[in-house]
């Protein structure tokens, strides 16, 4: 880990020797700069993968409130970054203080000590994004604060590394609003990971475990309704009904944008996945995850049209008989991943001698 120098009367300290490395999802991007900074480099789908990051996520719009159905693409916030620091054998130390000025003691602390830091925030209170909504399940890398500025690292749909006046940063690590709110969340890595710096750490057997971690969870029904391959279900059972929700007409093509640009709802979930499987052939050599990768690379091709489909809903002629068309291709969506999931548990039990 690079030494760190002090910044600014307040006690701050900030990373010498960084360098940002923005990704496609916030999870994976703060993971990867931390992983990254303390010696070990593992790209960005490999994260994801071995964090067991694919899933599906459906949340209910509450009774009356004007507010969208969600559904998500990967497990909840904080997971990807647990699972894959465990299948790696590096532990990860999890912080949480109940003021801001616990907080700000705690991530300069871990940066004094040469950690990166990971936050969560609310995106409303971020200065360079554009959504004018409350979403506190955020995550940026924190690599410096001083007594005006906090140095950090988002997607590079957010423009990377940024640069955010103190105070907007302790108003979005602090809120409580919004979704999945997690205020004055901390992350680091500790005493440092197993692998010196510099090294490559051995990650084709840490592939299977993961895969079939992943696998079994999307299908596991006893999760729910709101779950997995069930979320999925469900979703699509409930799509035609959309248009009766408060602000139906204006809410359903929010939800088509959500889905294709946002992170946590974003089809770049199920791309992300196909590339995590494309490195777990690289590096496993077996022939036998192909039709994975080819399933997978339609999967996402489905998801981009269905959202298509779903983007058009305001210039279509017969708007219920739109929706009950966009109900079909997300039913043909799950159809798709069951298979394809039920495929990747059967290979990885083989592979791991394991049920």
């Amino acid at each position: 880990m690079s030494a760190q120098r002090p910044a600014g009367r307040s006690g701050g300290a900030v990373l010498d020797g960084f360098r940002a490395a923005p990704g496609v999802h916030c999870e994976t991007t703060m993971l990867g700069n931390m992983l990254r900074h303390a010696g070990v480099d593992v790209p960005e789908a490999l994260v994801f993968g071995l964090g067991q990051g694919i899933d599906a996520q459906f949340f209910p719009p509450p009774p009356h409130a004007p507010v969208p159905p969600m559904l998500t693409g990967r497990v909840g916030p904080g997971l990807i970054a647990e699972h894959a620091c465990a299948a790696l054998g590096i532990g990860l130390v999890t912080l949480r203080e109940a003021d801001d000025a616990g907080a700000h003691a705690q991530a300069v602390a871990a940066l004094s000590a040469g950690r990166v830091v990971g936050v969560t925030v609310d995106i409303f209170h971020l200065d360079y994004f554009a959504s004018r909504t409350h979403f506190s399940a955020h995550c940026l890398a924190l690599h410096g604060l001083d007594d005006s500025t906090a140095y950090v690292v988002d997607t590079t749909q957010q423009g990377g590394a940024q640069q955010l006046p103190l105070a907007s940063f302790v108003r979005a690590r602090a809120s409580d609003e919004g979704f999945m709110p997690s205020p004055r969340l901390h992350w680091h890595l500790d005493d440092g990971p197993a692998a010196p710096a510099g090294s490559t750490v051995d990650l084709a057997p840490r592939i299977w475990p993961a895969v079939q971690g992943a696998a079994a969870r999307f299908l596991d029904r006893g999760r729910g309704a709101d779950r997995g391959i069930a979320a999925l279900r469900r979703a699509a059972e409930e799509l035609p009904g959309w248009r009766q929700l408060p602000r139906g007409e204006a809410v359903i093509p929010e939800i088509a944008r959500f889905w294709r640009f946002a992170g946590t709802g974003g089809t770049n979930f199920r791309g992300l996945y196909a590339e995590f499987l494309a490195e777990a052939h690289a590096l496993t050599g077996d022939a036998e995850l192909l039709p994975s990768l080819t399933a997978f690379a339609e999967i996402v091709a489905a998801w981009t049209d269905l959202i298509d489909h779903l983007g058009g809903y305001a210039d279509a002629a017969d708007r219920s008989a739109h929706l009950k068309e966009a109900a079909a291709r997300l039913h043909a969506v799950a159809d798709a991943e069951e298979a394809a999931f039920t495929r990747l548990l059967d290979l990885s039990r083989d592979r791991t001698g394991t049920v």
